[in-house]
């Protein structure tokens, strides 16, 4: 999907609205996108499978795992990682005031078209801190004039 300039400084000022926030809750943004993958997953994860989620080596989550263990966010067992009750509640917490910071902010701004939509969107509920995620890691395969 081609974005224009416009479109990718929005989701940059957006993406660090919703950094802002993760910070205000004590995680870096890599863990709290890796506590973010365990709290939607009952079972928990394995460190390899985790590792393999964020493309990062094994030693480099486990260390993030102890971190959000020792905050009581997640429970090490093993090799393996599951968010705990707190952790999920965290989740749900950050999300949900991620969520309303990212409209402030994009309410605030001149109305662009790609403004106008993302409120839009943002109001119906149908772009939330998941799309955000989503769509900033999807690859922008089509350079313009392609095709």
């Amino acid at each position: 999907m081609y974005r224009d300039e416009d479109d990718l400084q929005l989701l940059a000022e957006v993406a660090g609205v919703l950094d802002q926030v993760v910070m205000d809750a004590g995680l870096s943004s890599g863990s709290y996108l890796l506590l973010r993958s365990l709290a939607q997953e009952p079972d928990g994860k394995s460190l390899t499978a985790l590792a393999a989620e964020f493309q990062a080596e094994p030693d480099e989550v486990a260390a993030a795992a102890k971190s959000l263990s020792t905050a009581g966010l997640v429970d090490v067992e093993g090799m393996g990682v599951v968010a705990t009750g707190v952790g999920r509640q965290a989740i749900e917490e950050i999300d949900a005031r991620g969520n309303e910071a990212i409209r402030e902010y994009v309410l605030e701004r001149p109305h662009s078209a790609t403004v106008y939509g993302l409120v839009a969107s943002m109001q119906a509920g149908r772009f939330t801190v998941e799309d955000l995620i989503a769509f900033l890691l999807e690859p922008d395969d089509e350079e313009p004039g392609a095709g």
